[in-house]
């Protein structure tokens, strides 16, 4: 026996095959429908579309032997025929040199003819072949030839058919994807640039109600806390839509070293405005020098949202409480208010993957119950979890939990 040698492109063709999806794939009528009417034409009792990869011959349909069988590749006289650009025919086995003491010429299978016509892709690989056989030496008249030669195009067209339906597939389910982070994401937009917005406009309806009232260190204190909050919230979109336009539209999780009281100073910086306007206190009790390997972007609006629906939860004269700390392997990261309480169904329905049904604030804020939805899914990516401790008018507390990394530097 003398075994192919492998094509010169072999590397090339592997590839080419392993994108077509095929190898072990279920039973398909068109396939099988091929391979009976090349059995037909060529009056064979045997008939395969047999696929190589790099140690066997696959049989994807087959013809009078069971289909999903598999030989060896060195011993499927496939491997000869795919080195040849038209069909290949060995009209009787036991006189040629190459197959004379193979074992499926001696073995059970007795194959003393064989034709295959190789499959082609349009780039010039020969992905295997649509083969007869039979146990007797035999010669084909022109036509048959021919005909196993169309039959092998049309095999080749049902797997670029195959290939395509699976590339449009895949691209929808980008596509829905893509759509779905999407939507994910204007809403991330819509409720983060909320919150300050809220405090904007209630300390520009009092300089506007009001100012026959206010001294010039209100009116200039009132200016100061617009202007800060516009450019913090203007820092915001800018980082939001930077965001947005950097993935594509895909929320993409980039984790580094993140100082966590720097992202608290962000958070008060862009919710201030919202605060002062409830005269809710907002206190930062984290150290310095405490880092957490985290997605800033997806982190700091976790905080923002929470910290949002604290101070809307909280009544007027209350206290919000950000801090982080080690503990053991984690950094806990935890948003405590001194508000109304989350109810239990909120929470169940949070743990449940749910969205949570919007409540209304202690000022009558609305909201869409997206935002914790959300913020679950971030602390996620994040590798972390969320626990949640509430009671009814003393306050809600968030903690978030996130694996300690030593931080590079």
């Amino acid at each position: 026996m003398i075994e192919a040698e492998l094509p010169s492109n072999e590397p090339e063709r592997i590839h080419t095959l392993h994108q077509y999806q095929i190898m072990d794939t279920e039973d398909e009528e068109c396939f099988n429908d091929l391979v009976q009417l090349a059995a037909n034409i060529c009056n064979v009792p045997i008939s395969i579309i047999s696929l190589l990869d790099d140690k066997r011959s696959w049989f994807k349909s087959a013809h009078g032997v069971p289909r999903g069988d598999e030989i060896d590749r060195k011993f499927s006289i496939c491997s000869h025929a795919i080195l040849q650009p038209e069909v290949f025919i060995v009209e009787d086995t036991s006189l040629d040199p190459r197959f004379v003491d193979n074992p499926i010429v001696t073995g059970d299978l007795n194959v003393r003819f064989y034709a295959g016509a190789p499959l082609k892709t349009s780039d010039g690989h020969h992905l295997g072949t649509l083969c007869i056989l039979d146990s007797k030496p035999r010669k084909l008249e022109p036509a048959q030839v021919e005909g196993l030669r169309i039959l092998a195009h049309q095999v080749m067209a049902h797997l670029e058919l195959r290939k395509s339906h699976r590339a449009v597939e895949d691209s929808n389910d980008k596509l829905k994807e893509i759509n779905a982070s999407k939507d994910k994401f204007f809403s991330i937009i819509a409720h983060d640039l909320r919150a300050p917005f809220h405090g904007i406009l209630g300390f520009s309806e009092v300089l506007e109600t009001e100012i026959d009232d206010l001294d010039e260190k209100g009116i200039r204190d009132i200016a100061g806390y617009l202007r800060s909050t516009a450019h913090a919230t203007f820092r915001l979109l800018e980082n939001l839509l930077q965001w947005a336009m950097s993935e594509g539209g895909a929320i993409i999780y980039r984790p580094l070293d993140v100082q966590i009281e720097q992202v608290f100073q962000k958070v008060f910086e862009v919710l201030g405005a919202m605060a002062q306007k409830k005269n809710v206190a907002l206190h930062n009790d984290a150290d310095p020098q405490l880092t957490v390997y985290v997605d800033l972007n997806m982190m700091t609006s976790v905080l923002q949202n929470l910290t949002s629906n604290a101070i809307k939860f909280t009544h007027n004269g209350g206290h919000v409480y950000l801090s982080a700390q080690k503990v053991d392997n984690e950094i806990h990261i935890s948003v405590r208010d001194t508000g109304v309480g989350m109810p239990q169904e909120q929470i169940k329905e949070f743990f449940m993957r749910q969205q949570p049904k919007s409540i209304k604030g202690t000022d009558g804020e609305k909201g869409t119950g997206l935002g914790l939805l959300l913020c679950r899914q971030f602390v996620e990516k994040n590798n972390g979890r969320v626990e949640i401790t509430a009671k009814p008018n003393e306050g809600t507390t968030f903690t978030i939990m996130i694996p300690y990394r030593p931080p590079l530097s």
